[in-house]
């Protein structure tokens, strides 16, 4: 099956989970990832069919930016080359003539991710609490405890949110 991609979008994307607003839940393309003054969004692809011609449907990609919430990531599944731009002070609208300033985490998230079944091996990821990734878990409300909990055995940070290399 070939896809119709709009003009300018990389080929080999890694896929994410997307939930309709029905409900239904689909994989998508992850292009692109943005934090916003009110959260994270994200530029995604899902193959759909379209008919400009009754006679002849294609596939075709519909691109739409979606909220954190609305999407999950596919375990295993290596983020790191999608393109990430973090907010600025710049970027935030400042209600006085102060420069804003981005705060930095005040709780993280210990997660156990999914892991293979019958299989003894307990992997946990670290994760900001606001990272869209970070479901459920352990709250942390120290860096030092988050710290801690990534020098646990088989405990990795979130190349999502960032965690993998700020508590490195």
């Amino acid at each position: 099956m070939s896809t119709i991609r709009p003009e300018g979008l990389p080929a080999g994307m890694p896929q994410v989970w997307v939930t309709m607003p029905d409900g239904q839940e689909h994989r998508g393309t992850l292009y692109e990832r943005r934090q916003t003054a009110t959260g994270w969004v994200y530029w995604i692809g899902i193959v759909l069919w379209r008919s400009l011609d009754p006679d002849r449907p294609e596939p075709g990609e519909y691109c739409a930016w979606m909220p954190a919430d609305k999407l999950a990531p596919l375990p295993g599944t290596d983020y790191s080359a999608v393109p990430t731009t973090y907010l600025t002070p710049l970027d935030v609208p400042a209600p006085s003539p102060r420069p804003v300033r981005i705060e930095p985490a005040t709780e993280w998230r210990v997660v156990e991710d999914r892991h293979a079944y019958g299989s003894d091996i307990r992997r946990t990821s670290v994760h900001r609490a606001d990272c869209w990734a970070a479901e459920g878990g352990q709250v942390l409300d120290t860096e030092a405890a988050a710290r801690d909990a990534m020098r646990r055995p088989q405990a990795r940070g979130c190349i999502l949110c960032g965690t993998d290399q700020s508590l490195s």
